[in-house]
């Protein structure tokens, strides 16, 4: 029986940060890295910067309202 090996985390720099849009950087090392070890090429990011919003669920449904919960 083999062991399920997961794909590491996601590796990347944040060049710019404006608390709603961020921008990240693959290395191509980085990338190099995941596909050495058969991450899928829709699991990982190409090199380069990628342009990404933060936060936008709530934005793209207004009409969802979060509701508090109660710990067990």
């Amino acid at each position: 029986m083999s062991k399920k090996q997961f794909p590491r985390p996601l590796v990347f720099s944040v060049v710019e940060d404006d608390g709603e849009n961020v921008t990240i950087e693959i290395s191509e090392k980085d990338y190099q890295r995941d596909v050495a070890t058969d991450v899928e090429g829709e699991a990982t990011l190409k090199p380069g910067r990628h342009k990404m919003k933060r936060g936008g669920f709530l934005a793209r449904h207004p009409n969802m309202k979060p509701k508090k919960q109660k710990r067990a």
